[in-house]
């Protein structure tokens, strides 16, 4: 069973020690940016972690993404946290959604293999990471633009999020969606396709979406369309005055009692 925590804002950082950033790597494609980190942990829990960007920047282990982390997930050297790596940039769509899903695969069998639970895992993310974890939970009903090749190797409706950076943006590079989809792609097409609402079935998982009422990014309606399809299977943490970047401390401590409680009920044994 897939479990869905969509972090659609961002929190201030903490400090953690100065170890190793990963212990070690998986590829799932040929790219550099197709790559997973992977953090061992104490239990056979797996959590998976997709940073943001915009699809546009970004990488699993800038210290930005990791440090966030670290600051939602208060006890996450218990879990074995796969951290995805994808394609990211302009002109670049579908790529970053395809190999979130790819990655997904790969880790399963990865999972498998290091005797890891995979009946009750976590996949979660912030921003841009936030619209892919809800395409990697809702994947049964997206069909890939290429298939996963592996090596042996929460924006949630695009174009309405589109229509709001344009009316409240001064310079045009601000529509990050935009300016991930190619030419060949309009809008149109690419909210049909890649809007997770566009998705939502009957056996769609359990979602907990937090997000911030102020949010200039992302806006606080893309929560609220998401729980009206979803429905009982969505939880929404509303951070009153929040925005996309910082919160007060006691919102933040909010913040994690929730993700907390969260992982405790989908973690139940």
């Amino acid at each position: 069973m897939k479990n869905f925590l969509i972090l659609s804002l961002f929190l201030p950082f903490i400090g953690f020690s100065e170890e190793p950033l990963y212990s070690s790597e998986i590829s799932y494609g040929s790219n550099e940016k197709q790559k997973i980190d992977f953090y061992e942990g104490s239990s056979d829990k797996v959590l998976i972690w997709i940073h943001g960007g915009g699809w546009l920047f970004g990488d699993k282990r800038s210290e930005r993404w990791v440090k966030r982390f670290h600051n939602h997930f208060i006890d996450h050297e218990k879990l074995n946290v796969y951290m995805i790596g994808y394609r990211v940039g302009e002109n670049t769509a579908p790529n970053a959604v395809d190999d979130v899903i790819c990655a997904y695969k790969k880790i399963l069998d990865d999972a498998v293999a290091k005797n890891l639970s995979v009946k009750d895992i976590v996949v979660s993310g912030a921003s841009a990471g936030g619209h892919l974890a809800l395409m990697v939970g809702l994947s049964n009903e997206y069909n890939l633009e290429s298939s996963c090749n592996t090596l042996i190797k929460p924006i949630t409706e695009i174009e309405r999020n589109s229509q709001f950076l344009d009316e409240e943006k001064f310079f045009s590079f601000s529509n990050y969606i935009k300016t991930w989809l190619p030419e060949s792609l309009t809008l149109e097409e690419a909210s049909e396709k890649f809007s997770p609402i566009n998705l939502v079935g009957p056996n769609s998982p359990q979602v907990l979406t937090i997000h911030g009422t102020k949010d200039d990014w992302v806006p606080y309606d893309q929560a609220i369309l998401l729980g009206k399809k979803l429905k009982d299977k969505h939880q929404l943490l509303t951070i009153e005055n929040g925005g996309h970047y910082g919160f007060s401390d006691e919102a933040d401590q909010i913040i994690r009692q929730n993700i907390a409680e969260f992982l405790r009920d989908t973690y139940k044994d």
